[in-house]
């Protein structure tokens, strides 16, 4: 960190808390599990920081509990995703998933923010998420939080799409103790183990590690490149998690995993390729309630070092790639009431994204510094107003030799700089005690990603074009209007939930892979990312969820997602780039579940069928991308459990019951997949 980055990060930091000393007042201290019993249903805090049932929030939010979980079967958290109104799930080999939220889902998807416990988790490159090495067991998860919707004045840039919220238990409140083993088809094999420490009533610490390996889906499809490529996919994960409570005022937390993957997925320009990393992350950070608000500053760093397989195309030099990737943030923030109507959150934050690699000649990082501004309102007993305002201002820095062939020079890639607003207000208005409206507007940001700013990639290499980022990008800016509505039904113990948005993209930035083309001469030209035009979409969703004291539960839902393409990508039918935006997601879906729990059984099925839609691969030989059509299916995943003892429960999960293989994307047709598993809890 440069001195003067150390001196603007010191100012921000003062600045805050001089800002939270205007007002006084007293807060409280975050517990989900009392709160939870307080509500008698989950709770979230992660929108205004005050408890909140997901009807009451100024944001529309799904949340899945540790049961949903235990009881989908799921042995990763795409697999939990996957039966989410509105989430679309894009499996194109074992462990390589695309998450989306309400359209929009791509290979690299960089359009939806994952947080662990308040540290977002991501590669820099392409902004994409590897959910195989996310260090998280899926037994130490207390909640899934599913945010739709733009929220990058809550959130941050990321948040455009929608954001998955991934709470674990708290080490200082709950043990949680577990210990499984599992093992299927596809020579599946897999384990984790968690375990709590307390150290009397003031410190907690949590550890856990897991992992599988397993022989990936066949390649079906794929050209003879992809399919030499691939190899079969691993993961394994470490992570530690303590807090310590100083006074009964001040807590500290420290929280550090480690892990290692290697997993088959489609790259930007629907080639696949085998990538192995290593990556490690480290946070601290300390929570102080205080009489000027709740005071918590964290700071953390990820890293991640990796390797990816050489490739080595017909007649085209060999593209090895070896890349460090980082984030390094800083956040603090005061979370204050003002009376008894109004709650007030300030932050401040500093993010270092930062890449070295040969596809950027050097080292290229985009440096951000972001405002935030929170204010929640009870203007009446039934009404809520809650309005959220983020600056970002990004500087870019950049140490290299950029190629020649596209007109990059170091100069342009340090004059650049950003800034963008986003929004976020949200009324609630609870009109009756079983109904209540939402309505939010939103306008939220995506900032170019590392490759879209600076990949240099030169003619020759993997292909006969060269492909480049652009500099001078523009910040894609989605704005969305939504209303809501929900009703409980006591009668059969249900609550019945729908959503009307609509909302419109502007300056789509096209990857280097499908930005417009520039030919330099006869025998060189290139493509380079650019802003492209814009996109609109709009959808519906209704859905109904229930249980009854006889052991029964149940979930029906439809979601529509209907988006249109005005960029001017893959003009005249030639498909140059996978960013299709019209008919690349399916735009009906309905999803039902039903499950009945009787003394030591438990079973439950889950179902999902999706109309059409449009995705892309690359060709078998060299070309443009080849458009491919996906039929409308239907999958139904199923598991039963048995409680041998109280501590000990054996489970059989069966997947993709359908068709022993299904067309479900441009890549590796799924394979029915059957794993039994023993779950040991202490």
């Amino acid at each position: 960190m440069t001195n003067l980055t150390q001196s603007r990060v010191w100012t921000w930091g003062l600045g805050l808390w001089m800002l939270s000393g205007i007002v006084q007042t007293h807060a409280q201290s975050v517990d989900y599990q009392a709160l939870e019993q307080l509500f008698g249903e989950p709770v979230t805090t992660s929108v205004t920081g005050k408890p909140q049932r997901a009807a009451d929030a100024p944001a529309n939010i799904e949340i899945i509990t540790q049961d949903d979980i235990r009881r989908s079967g799921a042995i990763s958290i795409p697999d939990v995703l996957a039966f989410v109104t509105g989430v679309d799930v894009r499996t194109s080999g074992l462990g390589a998933q695309d998450v989306g939220i309400r359209g929009y889902n791509q290979a690299a998807n960089p359009h939806v923010m994952v947080l662990i416990n308040g540290r977002q988790v991501y590669m820099v490159d392409y902004g994409r998420i590897l959910w195989e090495s996310l260090p998280v067991q899926l037994s130490e998860i207390r909640q899934i939080e599913v945010v739709k919707g733009p929220n990058s004045a809550l959130y941050g840039f990321d948040a455009v799409g929608g954001v998955i919220n991934i709470i674990t238990y708290d080490p200082l409140k709950e043990s949680v103790n577990v210990a499984s083993l599992g093992g299927g088809t596809q020579d599946y094999l897999t384990g984790s183990v968690v375990g709590t420490a307390k150290i009397g009533e003031t410190a907690g610490l949590r550890l856990s590690a897991g992992g599988f390996k397993a022989h990936d889906f066949a390649p079906g499809p794929l050209n003879r490149t992809d399919t030499l490529t691939r190899q079969s996919p691993f993961a394994g994960n470490f992570n530690a998690d303590g807090r310590w409570q100083i006074t009964p005022q001040i807590e500290v937390f420290l929280e550090g995993s480690y892990g290692t993957m290697r997993e088959s997925r489609p790259t930007p320009a629907s080639l696949f390729d085998t990538e192995q990393l290593h990556q490690w992350s480290l946070r601290g950070g300390v929570n102080a309630d205080t009489p000027i608000g709740i005071l918590s500053l964290s700071v953390y760093r990820n890293q991640v070092s990796l390797d990816g397989l050489t490739i080595t195309l017909p007649k085209l030099q060999p593209l090895a790639a070896y890349e460090q990737q980082s984030v390094t943030v800083i956040q603090a923030s005061d979370l204050l009431k003002i009376g008894t109507d109004h709650t007030v959150r300030v932050g401040l934050e500093y993010r270092d994204n930062a890449a070295t690699a040969s596809g950027f000649g050097g080292r290229l990082a985009d440096i951000d510094y972001a405002a935030s501004l929170m204010w929640d309102w009870q203007i009446a007993p039934a009404v809520t107003a809650t309005n959220a305002v983020r600056i970002d201002h990004v500087e870019v820095s950049y140490s290299g030799t950029p190629t020649g062939v596209s007109g990059l020079t170091a100069a342009k890639f340090n004059a650049v700089r950003i800034d963008a607003p986003s929004l976020n207000s949200g009324v609630v208005w609870k009109a009756t005690d079983v109904d209540t409206f939402r309505f939010t507007l939103a306008r939220g940001v995506q900032l170019p990603t590392l490759a879209e700013q600076g990949a240099q990639i030169n003619p020759g290499t993997t292909s006969p074009l060269g492909f480049y980022g652009n500099p001078n990008l523009l910040p894609s800016i989605t704005w969305n209007a939504e209303t809501d509505y929900d009703r409980s039904l006591p009668a059969i113990n249900s609550v019945l939930r729908t959503a009307l948005f609509v909302q419109r993209t502007d300056a789509v930035i096209a990857t280097d892979f499908g930005g417009p083309l520039t030919i330099v001469s006869r025998t060189v030209a290139y493509r380079q990312a650019a802003n492209v035009g814009y996109s609109t979409a709009a959808g519906f969703e209704i859905g109904i969820r229930g249980h009854s004291p006889s052991g029964w539960r149940w979930n029906l839902s439809y979601a529509l997602a209907e988006t249109t393409n005005h960029t001017g990508l893959n003009a005249g039918g030639v498909i140059v780039s996978a960013q299709l935006y019209a008919h690349s997601v399916p735009e009906h879906v309905m999803v039902a579940g039903i499950g009945y729990a009787y003394e030591k059984w438990e079973a439950d099925l889950m179902a999902r069928w999706q109309s059409s839609f449009l995705d892309v691969r690359a060709p078998r030989t060299p070309g443009p991308l080849q458009l491919v059509s996906i039929d409308n299916y239907v999958t139904f995943n199923g598991r039963v459990g048995y409680r041998v003892t109280d501590n000990v429960t054996v489970a059989l999960v069966a997947q993709q019951l359908t068709a022993p293989r299904l067309i479900t994307t441009a890549g590796a047709p799924q394979e029915r997949r059957l794993i039994a598993s023993v779950t040991a809890r202490f």
